[in-house]
């Protein structure tokens, strides 16, 4: 079949038709009973309208591409189907009932796109083996029956946990939490990323746990989804995110790349569509990837949840991962103020970027110092009182107090190197 139904809470959205090489997206008009013409629920760059223009078209197809993975998740992904189906079409024919968010994507005249959702038992011996072969088994799924895909880079496998057990999931169940193995030229990595997203969970930026864990002698991040809910229709709730949402394309989530995304444009965005104290909870994810040397809050992570009655929130922080002590370029996905250099980055730039979003919040310069300041030292008490695991980098937690430590003292954040 040339055409995959779109589903979202339960409601037919429209198709996805396979038109030569191009991939078209049309809504479906019964869909006007639960929704007004017009209505952002699925996209913010994609508003469900009958008719769409070119340049809307492309957007669309913009918005479904980039709910595939990168890197090798999507070479492994690509590789488990015939070569005529390697491409956004085929992908999500076969991997979109599980996906990010809560639209289900799925052939309703292929029977193995139909079967009914389920789950099966694995110990800590097997996730050990899904963990240790990704290339054979892409984000855990079964060849036959794995219908999951989920956006980024790095490593990772998709289950469900049910109590204290986790499963495997079938034919589009909802994944649960996500699991990411050691990465070998990063040994410290998912150590360093557990740290940080502790401390975010006890600075209120995120309410869902992040916790390492061992299977059978190996250790792997457990990160629980925030975009699952059982008392949701489907037991998931919808997101975009902002290279969505903004109609940038793979690499251009770096603003560098194209100019398309930037924080300015994120917290104008959230001022239009998004719910009260989004702005100030975003101005808070981003002061935080500062403080603790975040160099990838680009705008594939940063997303915002459309939830079943319409409205819309921010979503909870997520893959904040310390990468300053990694031999990288040393710039932010985002620029900060105009500044792009980690090492550069003030107070002063943090206050300049909040205020030039022309928000009611930020309007006055002392009252943007007051929340940046505010920010700054919550998150250096939390730090503080955290405790690394051993095998995290061994200077992280000094390395981020010394980074808060400049910012409040109006100094450039540095090197680690530069200690006093």
């Amino acid at each position: 079949m040339n055409s995959l139904n779109v589903e979202l809470y339960g409601s037919l959205l429209g198709t996805l038709s396979e038109k030569g090489k191009r991939v078209e997206f049309e809504v479906n008009p019964g869909v006007f009973g639960n929704y007004q013409i017009s209505s952002t629920i699925m996209s913010i760059a994609v508003p469900l309208n009958l008719r769409y223009t070119t340049p809307q078209k492309m957007r669309a197809l913009n918005f479904f591409k980039e709910l595939l993975p990168e890197g090798r998740n999507l070479e492994w992904l690509a590789s488990s189907l015939p070569r005529d189906e390697r491409n956004v079409f085929g992908i999500l024919r076969k991997y979109g009932k599980d996906i990010a968010g809560a639209l289900t994507i799925y052939d309703s005249e292929d029977a193995a796109s139909t079967t009914k959702p389920d789950s099966e038992p694995v110990d800590g011996k097997m996730i050990r083996y899904l963990l240790e072969h990704m290339p054979q088994a892409p984000l855990a799924n079964s060849l036959t029956s794995g219908k999951t895909s989920l956006g980024g880079v790095q490593g990772k496998i998709l289950l469900a946990k049910k109590g204290q057990a986790w499963h495997r999931v079938h034919n589009g169940y909802p994944s649960t939490h996500i699991l990411k193995p050691v990465v070998p030229e990063y040994p410290t990595m998912i150590y360093d990323e557990a740290f940080c997203m502790q401390v975010a969970y006890d600075s209120g930026l995120t309410g869902y746990p992040v916790w390492i864990e061992d299977f059978d002698g190996v250790d792997a991040l457990v990160i629980e989804r925030y975009d699952r809910n059982h008392d949701v229709v489907g037991a998931r709730v919808h997101q975009e995110d902002f290279n969505q949402a903004l109609g940038a394309s793979g690499s251009e989530k770096y603003q560098e790349y194209s100019g398309k995304v930037s924080a300015k444009r994120i917290a104008q965005t959230l001022q239009r569509f998004g719910s009260g104290g989004d702005v100030e909870k975003f101005a808070s994810q981003l002061i935080f990837a500062a403080a603790i040397g975040n160099l990838d809050m680009h705008a594939k992570n940063v997303s915002i949840l459309h939830l079943p009655d319409e409205s819309t929130q921010l979503a909870p922080t997520y893959d904040q991962v310390p990468l300053r002590h990694h031999s990288v370029d040393g710039k932010l996905a985002l620029s900060v103020g105009g500044e792009y250099a980690h090492a550069s980055l003030t107070l002063a730039n943090i206050v300049a970027e909040l205020t030039s979003w022309q928000y009611t919040g930020f309007s006055s310069e002392s009252e943007t110092v007051e929340f940046a300041r505010n920010c700054l030292e919550a998150y250096g008490k939390v730090v503080e009182s955290a405790m690394p695991d051993k095998k995290a980098y061994p200077d992280l937690k000094s390395d981020i107090l010394l980074f808060i430590s400049r910012l409040l003292s109006e100094k450039s954040i540095g090197n680690s190197s530069d200690r006093q």
